[in-house]
Order: C-alpha cells, then structure tokens, then sequence
C-alpha cells in the first residue's frame, strides 16, 4: 500500500514541476503518475549501471558528475513517456534534482528508520557517563 501512495506522491511532485517548471510539460496527471512509474524503473534498472560505468568520471569531478546521470535519466524518461516534455538538459536536471528531494522526503514520512541491527541483534545506543579523574601530583 505504502508503495501507491508513494508513486501517487511522486506523481503530484511530477505534475506539480510541470506547473510550475516552464521547461517541463506534463499532459495530464496519469502521465505524471507514468512518468514517476518510469523514473522509479530507470533508477532501478539503469542507473546503477550508468554509475559503475561512469565512476572514473564521477570522482574526477568529485561526485558532480552524478547530477549529469540524474539529468541523462530523465532525459530518457522523456523519452519513453508520451504524455511528458522536458525541453533542455538544465530543466531534466532541475527536474531530476526536485524530484530525488521529494522521492527521498516520501521515503522519510511512509518508512520510518528503525534500530539498526549488527547479525541479527538489534544495537541501542546508550548514554555512556565517564568518571572524572583528578591530576594527582
């Protein structure tokens, strides 16, 4: 369930950036929906290919380079999404950028973080108080 509302979620963001966006043109709000449908399968399937490929790259220009990938991935969306138009690669990138901001603030709000756990046992952190030592002369 949490995952339909999260592509319903992405897909508002979508439809609001072509409202407000004049470089991105949306149809209507069933191809925002698609559009994040796409974007979700893209980042899933290519994109971790792109960034292994593109890594020498990436840490020449200190990590910059990723921004060119989350551009280059929308680029591709609008491709294979009728319904959506991105004009130029500083709107994708743009678009990309607000995007990846919303996607992860949706991930905070439907899955809370949770203990973290070493090998199965679940690791609390506990507040450590230290004794005071005095110099002794």
């Amino acid at each position: 369930m949490n995952r339909i509302i999260k592509f319903l979620l992405l897909g508002g963001v979508v439809w609001l950036c072509a409202q407000y966006l004049e470089g991105v043109m949306v149809v209507d709000y069933v191809h925002a929906i698609i559009a994040a449908l796409v974007l979700a399968i893209l980042n899933t399937l290519i994109r971790p290919v792109l960034t292994i490929i593109s890594l020498p790259i990436t840490i020449i220009t200190f990590g910059l380079f990723s921004l060119a990938l989350t551009a280059f991935i929308v680029e591709i969306m609008d491709y294979f999404v009728s319904g959506i138009t991105v004009t130029s690669f500083w709107w994708a990138l743009l678009f990309g950028l607000i995007v990846s901001l919303a996607n992860s603030s949706i991930d905070k709000l439907l899955y809370p973080s949770k203990k973290s756990a070493i090998n199965g046992i679940n690791v609390v952190q506990e507040k450590v108080e230290y004794t005071n030592y005095e110099e002794v002369d």
